[in-house]
């Protein structure tokens, strides 16, 4: 059966999408060309769209996965530069398609959306919103909300660190007015961002100190440049395309259930990826004092593993000291650890990751009945694939709780769940619904599987790791494959929600707004 894209009336749900990211994107091309639907806004904070790839702007900067795979199936990308592609290319091709579908006029830049509330009365979300340009404050009402804030949006700041009196920023929040030329400059974190930014700084400061209480596992980037022949073959020989992108695809499949994977059958491939990263290690420091500094002590796979050819080479070089010991203080220019040794900079990089499991702030998303989502939530939340919650009718989390992945592309996470919600919405036109709210039985079987699958899984293990909550449960992660997901979210299931139907009243409710658009 195809999609419905209109209700009986001829009216359609308004839509109002939060983020103008990947996530955000996405929701409002497919909302266009899938149901033809036009009554849709998006806001977003930031003065232009690109979500975390507008606001990650340090050198070195790029995505470590294969840019084949990180671009919209329905907007294949035939000229990538390189196998890896960097923030500035993943923004225009970003800039590229938002213009193929003239989404700029949908968006209102510079909106920061303060409050987000269902009426059950009125059977909609209303959005209180902030223009931070001007000044402006506004309302809006929409049926369906689709949230693309994304898990990388605030960045996390100890506050031991409010005490260096020097410049500092975090990676997220780079400061380009400050010359790192010849500067004593100090580097804390161990993830994606810190090793991507330490290669690239590290022939311009004259002393780079590097603190690491972490070490993560690195495997080799092969960023090769790609040829004129070979974009030329993409675009002109399709199946060449199609064996390239499903050949990077099926591989970091494979890494899913022979990496990451704690069951004995798999022992041998796990102990292959870990004599493998031994390896590069090994090749790439020969100092074994240093080696030691940078050999885990935990299973492959529980933290992110990172990708990089040039960045153990860079801690090599004479002008690094890689620091394991715990800060203990910082004062002035200085930073003390627990060894009693003190390190003076000029500069401070705060490599320290994002807020990922503090998703929804207190009293930003009110929910059914009143209820503060965040608070239902706790620490633990429960949801239906990530996607929507008991709590919130009509509403589509994009990245959200146990979505996200530690193997592929969140790309293929983010269309799988942008064409859940316009199979939904479709399933509502039909039915002349005006609500579907899914049920806390079927958030809790997804609750409770996620729990039983993840035992198996290297993310459950004793280390420390954004995946987890504070209880160590993880709460960030989808458990399977793409394509498992993909599969059990092909069909909305009615008997997984509670169906409202429209009024007749309602109905009226609808086309006056729809109108306003």
């Amino acid at each position: 059966m195809g999609l419905t894209k209109t209700y009986k009336d001829g009216s359609t749900p308004t839509v109002a999408i939060i983020g103008a990211g990947m996530s955000g994107l996405c929701a409002a091309i497919r909302l266009q060309t899938q149901l033809n639907l036009k009554t849709y806004t998006i806001f977003e904070l930031e003065p232009e769209l690109g979500g975390t790839w507008w606001a990650n702007t340090y050198p070195g900067c790029a995505c470590d996965v294969k840019s084949v795979n990180y671009e919209f199936s329905f907007e294949p990308n035939y000229n990538w530069t390189k196998t890896y592609a960097g923030q500035e290319e993943i923004l225009e091709y970003m800039r590229r398609v938002a213009q193929k579908h003239a989404l700029h006029k949908k968006i209102q830049f510079q909106t920061k959306v303060t409050h987000v509330e269902w009426h059950q009365d009125l059977q909609k979300w209303v959005l209180d919103w902030t223009n931070t340009g001007t000044g402006e404050t506004g309302q809006t009402k929409a049926d369906v909300v689709f949230s693309g804030t994304g898990p990388l949006r605030v960045p996390v700041i100890p506050k031991q660190f409010e005490a260096f009196e020097g410049p500092k920023w975090h990676t997220a929040q780079w400061n380009h007015d400050y010359d790192l030329t010849n500067k004593r400059v100090a580097v804390v974190g161990s993830g994606a961002s810190a090793i991507q930014i330490v290669p690239s700084i590290v022939g311009k400061v004259k002393t780079l100190e590097y603190y690491q209480r972490t070490p993560s596992y690195v495997i080799p980037r092969n960023n090769n440049s790609k040829s004129g022949l070979l974009k030329f073959l993409f675009r002109y020989v399709p199946f060449l395309f199609w064996i390239n992108k499903k050949l990077a695809y099926w591989t970091s499949e494979f890494f899913l259930y022979y990496v990451f994977s704690y069951k004995w059958r798999h022992a041998l491939a796990r102990s292959f990826a870990m004599w493998g990263a031994w390896f590069v290690r090994y090749w790439n420091v020969r100092d074994k004092t240093l080696r030691q500094k940078l050999t885990p002590n935990y299973p492959i796979g529980c933290r992110r593993i990172v990708v990089s050819s040039d960045y153990l080479p860079a801690l090599t070089r004479k002008n690094v000291n890689v620091h394991t010991e715990a800060i203990t203080g910082v004062k002035g220019h200085s930073i003390m650890l627990k060894d009693g040794s003190v390190q003076e900079v000029d500069a401070l990089v705060l490599a320290t990751g994002f807020k990922v499991q503090d998703m929804l702030d207190q009293g930003f998303l009110i929910g059914r009945g009143g209820c503060d989502v965040s608070k239902v939530w706790g620490i633990d939340p429960q949801t239906y694939y990530g996607l929507t919650s008991a709590e919130t009718p009509n509403f589509f989390f994009l990245l959200g709780p146990n979505s996200a992945l530690g193997h592929n592309s969140v790309l293929y996470m983010i269309e799988t769940q942008v064409e859940f919600g316009i199979r939904a919405l479709s399933h509502m036109m039909r039915h002349d619904l005006s609500s579907i709210q899914v049920t806390n039985k079927a958030c809790k079987a997804f609750g409770d599987e996620m729990e039983a699958k993840m035992k198996d899984m290297v993310w459950s293990s004793q280390c420390r790791s954004w995946y987890q909550n504070e209880k160590g449960k993880v709460t960030a992660l989808w458990w399977g494959t793409c394509s498992e997901y993909d599969w059990r979210l092909r069909t909305y299931r009615s008997q997984d929600f509670v169906e409202v139907k429209r009024s007749a009243s309602f109905k009226s409710q609808v086309l006056a707004s729809a109108s306003m658009i």
